[in-house]
């Protein structure tokens, strides 16, 4: 047996697993597999007695791992033999991957994974198993080679894992049919099985358009293409950046607004595949340059594709409403003030049917209603439907008891309170991570004032108490919190003898120990720079000083201290991920526990607790809308920013697209 290990770091190796993404690990393994020249791929979900996902198995009928090849294939990050490879070595297909992270991505499926794989070889055929877990991620355990008369492929297997629940939403089987729907298309041969049902693209697409992007004049590359399908099921939007051979290369956001519409747009390029680019999933913090443009000039043919289809969509309901007999207009407009209340109420009526009962009589009461709240003051709702629908007594009180408990502007403000967390956290990522934001963007002045006033992304439940004050701040809060006296005079002060300063305190009373509490403090770094030990021993210095005094101690209150920033150095990050303790988890103690943080963990988090709402309210923030965020709530503080261009000035939405010629390949499935 031979032991190889990832020429890689370990807490690296934790990055790219990306252990919140279940469905993306599936992804990866089935494009494996593919690229194996698998002809059949099949996912088994394996369920426990509660309906849980206990293991996840990836099987398949490709040509293996040859024994002779595992070193090549599982000792590197960042290299592939696909890289030199440009299609599969039988059946000649285009390669999908090419950076070797496949078998990283594993472990978002399971605390421990298992290959077992059969390959020709000379001889007769041999096996191999493949083994390793998260407690050492960037070690793999290789089997003997041992001859089998077993058929070809491999199998993978992944036990005791965490969030798999969402492999068995609907959503996760659109994403993975939205993956593969071109290379299924182009390669038919091909069969998907996931969770026991085949994945069909074509049953589930409601249409599919294809356009030009017509790149610079002066660019050699040719223009780009852009493929849109429109799915019958909801999924997750995404714009697909591929390669000029229609293979993927990177997700992104399609950053437009499309109410009503599930799609998934793929934009071929062969311009995408230049070394100088860098990673394409940060293509969007790309301020100038071919790539950025040509993602301008699609986003653009997006917005006008489906500024398009929503008119198309609006002619088609109201002529539907007109032949069922429930439009409440009849004829046509006979000035211009009737004719925009018409448009007025074509334009909400499509926009909420989709929320209202199924009962045509039902709609017909609503439209009757919603034609009577554009003609009236909204106080006169209640009359209004006693006049036209004859409501007895109790259904008048149920409908007066709806409306006061839920109020349309409090709908209103819990939906614009929800697209406004979204936008900040687009606005957030681009603080943090654009280029040229990250190099600016100063530590105290401006990502700390902006933070104070959004403390709901480090968690819902926690209040803050303390923003760039001293530890004797901290202290006066923490009395207060706990109702006890004033504290005794004095200074909290560090081991050196100086008085730190905490950047924010957060709290939050616990929440299964009555009486019970727990504090939250954070340090913050600017996104230049990359955390080390030297940063370790400020926020350690912090804890030691709250533990060591002892007007803090208190056996009801627990301390969480966290430092965060972009990155980290090789040498805290081996202090941070450590096989015994939870990733990021640098000391833990049973009344505290120092974290060290990175911002991409800290969004990633803060999406998914806002996922329903986003998916409910099907709004994802673009960039335009998060930098009008920014500007409208933290004005004053991102002002200079703003100024000097670091921030990208909002861009008007309804501006045409130019010099966008295309070709529209339309149908439906059937």
């Amino acid at each position: 047996m031979a032991k190889l290990r990832l020429t890689v770091g370990r807490g690296h190796v934790e990055e790219l697993a990306r252990l919140r993404h279940p469905v993306g690990a599936v992804e990866e393994l089935i494009w494996n597999s593919l690229d194996a020249d698998a002809e059949n791929v099949t996912v088994l979900l394996e369920r426990n007695d509660i309906g849980g996902v206990d293991r996840v198995a990836v099987i398949d009928d490709g040509t293996g791992i040859p024994a002779e090849k595992c070193a090549e294939r599982f000792e590197q990050i960042g290299t592939s033999w696909k890289k030199r490879a440009q299609v599969s070595e039988v059946k000649k297909r285009v390669l999908h991957g090419k950076n070797g992270r496949g078998r990283v991505r594993a472990f978002a499926l399971g605390s421990e994974v298992r290959w077992s794989s059969v390959s020709e070889a000379p001889g007769g055929r041999r096996r191999v198993v493949i083994e390793s877990d998260r407690g050492s991620m960037d070690e793999f355990d290789v089997s003997d080679a041992e001859p089998t008369a077993e058929a070809t492929g491999t199998v993978f297997e992944a036990f005791g894992g965490e969030d798999l629940q969402k492999l068995t939403e609907d959503t996760a089987r659109t994403a993975l049919t939205a993956a593969f729907a071109l290379h299924l298309e182009a390669y038919p041969d091909i069969r998907i099985f996931f969770d026991g049902r085949q994945l069909d693209p074509a049953s589930e697409q409601l249409r599919v358009d294809t356009y030009e992007v017509a790149a610079r004049p002066e660019s050699p590359r040719p223009p780009a293409r852009l493929k849109i399908i429109e799915w019958s099921r909801p999924c997750s939007r995404a714009l697909i950046l591929c390669d000029e051979r229609q293979m993927s290369l990177a997700h992104l956001k399609p950053e437009i607004q499309a109410p009503g519409f599930h799609f998934t747009a793929y934009l071929s390029w062969p311009g995408f595949e230049d070394d100088s680019i860098g990673d394409l999933s940060f293509a969007d913090w790309t301020p100038d340059g071919p790539t950025a443009e040509v993602l301008a000039e699609a986003r653009d043919r997006l917005r006008a594709h489906f500024r398009s289809r929503a008119d198309e969509r609006r002619r088609e309901l109201v002529d539907s409403w007109r032949a069922e007999g429930f439009y409440p207009y009849a004829g046509e407009p006979v000035n211009d003030r009737e004719r925009a209340e018409r448009e007025t109420f074509d334009a909400v009526a499509t926009a909420v049917i989709r929320h209202l009962p199924a009962s045509k009589r039902a709609q017909k009461v609503s439209f009757a209603l919603l034609r009577s709240v554009l003609t009236h003051e909204p106080g006169d709702v209640l009359r209004i439907a006693e006049e036209l629908f004859a409501l007895s007594k109790q259904e008048q009180a149920e409908l007066s008891r709806l409306l006061d408990r839920t109020p349309l502007s409090s709908l209103i403000k819990a939906s614009t309170a929800t697209t406004g967390r979204l936008d900040f956290l687009s606005a957030l990522e681009h603080l943090v991570f654009a280029p040229v934001a990250r190099a600016r963007v100063k530590e105290r002045t401006e990502l700390h004032r902006v933070l104070e006033n959004e403390c709901w992304v480090f968690g819902e439940e926690y209040g803050l108490h303390v923003s760039d004050r001293s530890l004797n701040e901290v202290l006066r809060q923490h009395c207060r919190l706990l109702d006890r006296e004033a504290p005794v005079p004095g200074p909290v002060l560090r081991e050196d003898g100086s008085r730190g300063i905490v950047d924010l305190m957060l709290s939050r009373a616990a929440r299964h120990r009555k009486g019970e509490r727990h504090h939250l403090v954070v340090e913050l770094k600017r996104p230049s720079l990359t955390l080390g030990m030297t940063e370790f021993a400020q926020i350690n210095s912090y804890a030691q000083a709250v533990m060591n005094d002892d007007r803090f101690r208190d056996p009801t209150v627990t301390w969480d201290f966290w430092l965060v920033g972009n990155a980290m150095d090789d040498g805290l990050r081996q202090v941070a991920h450590q096989p015994d303790r939870m990733p990021g988890c640098a000391i833990t103690h049973p009344s505290y526990r120092i974290w060290v943080r990175t911002w991409g963990e800290i969004i990633e988090d803060t999406q998914e607790r806002l996922r329903f709402y986003s998916e409910q309210l099907e709004y994802q923030s673009s960039t335009e809308h998060a930098m009008d965020y920014l500007i409208r709530a933290h004005g004053d503080t991102v002002a200079d920013l703003a100024n000097d261009g670091t921030l990208p000035a909002p861009r008007t939405e309804n501006t045409a697209p130019q010099s966008l010629g295309g070709t529209t390949d339309s149908r439906t499935a059937h």
